[in-house]
């Protein structure tokens, strides 16, 4: 039994070592529909991400826990990514970005939970069918930047300005040849949380395609719309990776984890 856990910690480690010292790369290269629900009701920390009828590819890497810089920017296939979603709510609407380098997005505390460091690679749109269950879960405790809050306040119309939060996130769902279905209970401190985003998101999206102006009439008359709590519309994501680089200080904790699995390992030989 030690053995066999020696080599499930071996192998676990020798995963993480070999992107730790340069990052922990995720990509995206595909589309289909997306539809989030759940956000604006009483328990906006609790909602679900269906990501339906996908095709293309998705790479996402987990590291263990520690201090992260997490960036997002183009991939490997060119020198810009692109993200294009139009949403079914109201008039409808186009929404694209591009990014031609590597931006910013959190420096702080990534702690995941239920998640062996690696890589899991997805491809979607196969015509032979799967379905796999999945669930984890992690904390943080950071900071966002100024370039951040200012695309949000510009997409949402809202005010934030303290770029600090910390929280919770539980993950379950299934992933099959053809979706990718999160169901998510979230934690907020410091920070409204990504649920009362998306809630304000949506709001901001109901006035815009119907003309409307934030009154309290307007927001009863939202409650009652059919897109009241629901945002949805199809997605593409081409070349677009996001990366997470180790800070210092979690490297050398890396480091003295490998030194220590060595002394156990020549221990147990002598």
């Amino acid at each position: 039994m030690k053995k066999l856990a020696l080599i499930a910690a071996t192998a676990s480690l020798a995963a993480v070592s070999t992107g730790a010292s340069a990052a922990y790369v995720s990509t995206a290269n595909l589309g289909g529909d997306f539809a989030v629900t759940g956000f604006a009701d009483t328990t906006p920390g609790t909602y679900q991400i269906a990501l339906t009828n996908l095709s293309g590819a998705l790479s996402l890497a987990a590291g263990p826990a520690g201090t992260y810089n997490v960036s997002v920017g183009p991939g490997s296939a060119g020198p810009t990514g692109t993200a294009t979603a139009t949403f079914f709510a109201g008039t409808g609407g186009t929404v694209t970005r591009s990014i031609s380098s590597n931006v910013g997005i959190f420096t702080g505390n990534l702690t995941p939970t239920g998640l062996t460091p690696g890589i899991y690679n997805f491809a979607f749109g196969g015509s032979i069918p799967f379905s796999v269950g999945f669930n984890f879960g992690g904390s943080y405790d950071g900071a966002t930047t100024s370039g951040v809050l200012g695309l949000l306040n510009g997409l949402l119309g809202t005010s934030f300005s303290d770029p600090t939060g910390a929280g919770t996130v539980a993950i379950t769902g299934t992933v099959t040849n053809n979706s990718f279905v999160m169901d998510v209970v979230e934690t907020a401190t410091g920070w409204d949380g990504a649920g009362k985003l998306l809630a304000a998101a949506d709001y901001g999206v109901y006035l815009q395609s119907n003309g409307l102006t934030d009154t309290t009439a307007n927001r009863l008359a939202y409650a009652q719309s059919p897109t009241y709590n629901r945002t949805d519309g199809t997605f593409r994501v081409s070349n677009v990776a996001v990366t997470a680089v180790p800070e210092p200080a979690s490297l050398a904790l890396l480091g003295l984890g490998l030194v220590g699995l060595g002394a156990m390992r020549r221990r147990k030989q002598a």
